[in-house]
């Protein structure tokens, strides 16, 4: 492919020489210009050769030649006339010569011009690729390359989705909807996603045919689509429209055969690059959570470690029977609240390593309700119960009663009095509900505080290490069932606690206050 150029070119100069053209850099004009410029010679020395030719015949007969000068005169005119044919022969050959090279190299250089040009859009595509990590911008730019290299009036983008739905990432002219969905085998573009073929359609596109990604007012031509497959792996479909009364061909559609692999490329290449930032941003914040988490945990261990180091030294330096019972309340008291705390961390744990299901059994809701309440106001946190007389469901007891109790330790934590349980039956499901009167949960921060760690107070003024919540929802989870958090009627916090119901349960509804 160097050579040829240069072969061209020598041949160029070589025929332009021999068809008496001098110029450097002959044209097809000029060539035109030659060759009227011989003909119209050849015309006048033909006129000329046959004005001599009658002046000889009419000077045969008026004057008397020496033997044989007629023939000799009437031959000289007549090589005349035949060498310049030949002449003029001969210089047309060598300019039908020159003016077919002209018209390759005419069509080497536009060839090679929208090469280069070709090779300029990929490699800007190219350099959007190695420049941009974000996927709307390498693909946007991808996008405007191709437009401006295959002249289309507009194009798209679409991603696979769910593996059965595509969906419009990048645009690039009027009428097309971002954000659009199409499903596989619909529609044109649909056709090419699950083909995998590229598709060219020389014909007018109605907005239809692109299956609902056109405004259905827009003037479009003809179209092509090609898929976007990275190591065997189909990620979506590039579009390309042609303006109103225009279409592309094949070549074009070979162009776009070669932006598809950059885009193919973009868009692997930034998955795994949102996937990689995504891990990061976890680590990073499950560093810190964790980081806070030993904050919160030395300050909660240090605090009931301190009372009873400072009971027990108390202890050794009074003698009142009395006084001494009072410390030891206070040791009991303090040992208790650090094994609730290592029990926590123990549960935790464990949830973490095992995410299967508990073994569950029928049993009796509201009187579960009844006795967790109970033994809350025996310590001091008052609660009312607004419950069936009976309502069987499916769940394993002792999480059961766990999530109970440190839903309503929550509620007299974070939120203020009365605090509420409520059971009712929704369909064959039982919700359990743990009502304040607090200042509720920001709806930004009703999925997190379920998460490992995580506190709505990150002051540290509230005592707990982020476990309680997270807890309730491995421990309901393992039941079968799902707890979420939302307004309560009146203000403040409703924890939902949704369970599969036992068949014969009794929906009947009784208020009871402790």
């Amino acid at each position: 492919m160097d050579q040829l150029p240069v072969e061209i070119s020598q041949r160029i100069r070589h025929e332009a020489r021999v068809a008496g053209m001098h110029d450097h850099a002959p044209s097809i004009e000029m060539v035109e210009r030659r060759r009227l410029q011989l003909w119209s010679i050849m015309i006048i020395v033909m006129v000329a050769v046959g004005l001599a030719a009658i002046a000889v015949s009419g000077a045969t007969d008026n004057v008397k030649w020496v033997t044989g000068q007629p023939l000799l005169l009437a031959g000289g005119v007549g090589a005349l006339a035949v060498g310049f044919c030949v002449y003029a022969v001969e210089k047309e050959v060598h300019l039908h010569r020159l003016s077919r090279l002209l018209v390759d190299e005419r069509i080497l250089s536009n060839t090679m011009a929208l090469q280069i040009q070709m090779n300029t859009a990929l490699f800007n595509a190219g350099k959007a690729l190695n420049s941009v990590m974000d996927l709307d911008d390498v693909l946007d730019a991808i996008l405007a390359n191709a437009l401006d290299l295959l002249e289309g009036s507009g194009g798209s983008v679409m991603l696979l989705e769910d593996q059965a739905m595509l969906r419009v990432v990048a645009v690039r002219g009027r009428g097309i909807a971002r954000d659009a969905r199409v499903r596989l085998g619909e529609s044109i573009v649909g056709r090419v996603a699950q083909s995998r073929e590229p598709l060219l359609v020389p014909q007018v596109v109605s907005p239809a045919d692109i299956g609902g990604v056109l405004d259905s007012e827009t003037d479009i031509g003809g179209a092509m689509c090609v898929p976007l497959v990275n190591r065997g792996q189909l990620l979506g479909v590039l579009t390309l429209l042609a303006p109103k009364d225009d279409a592309f061909d094949e070549d074009d559609l070979s162009v776009l055969n070669l932006f598809a692999e950059p885009v193919a490329a973009a868009t692997a290449k930034a998955g795994l690059y949102e996937a990689e930032r995504a891990n990061v941003a976890k680590l990073l914040e499950s560093d810190r959570m964790k980081s806070q988490f030993v904050a919160s945990v030395s300050h909660e261990l240090r605090t009931p470690i301190t009372s009873i180091r400072g009971a027990v030294a108390a202890s050794r330096r009074t003698d009142d029977p009395g006084q001494r019972e009072e410390l030891l309340d206070v040791v009991d008291r303090q040992s208790g609240r650090l094994q609730t705390m290592v029990e926590e961390m123990l549960t935790a744990a464990r949830m973490q390593e095992n995410s299967n299901r508990s073994a569950t059994q029928q049993l009796d809701l509201c009187a579960l309700v009844r006795l967790t309440a109970l033994d809350s106001h025996v310590a001091g946190r008052p609660v009312e119960i607004e419950i069936p007389a009976e309502c069987s469901v499916r769940a394993e007891p002792e999480a059961l009663r766990r999530v109970l109790t440190n839903l309503i330790e929550n509620a007299h934590k974070y939120g203020s009095d009365p605090i509420r349980v409520a059971v009712q039956r929704a369909d064959d499901q039982v919700v359990m509900s743990v009502i304040d009167r607090g200042p509720g949960v920001p709806p930004e921060e009703r999925e997190r505080i379920f998460e490992r760690f995580y506190r709505t107070d990150p002051n540290g003024t509230k005592p707990g290490m982020g476990l309680g919540l997270a807890i309730v929802r491995g421990l309901v989870e393992s039941c079968g069932g799902k707890v979420w958090v939302e307004d309560a009627p009146g203000g403040g916090a409703a924890f939902r606690v949704s369970l599969r119901a036992s068949v014969g349960s009794d929906a009947r509804s009784e208020a009871v206050h402790v």
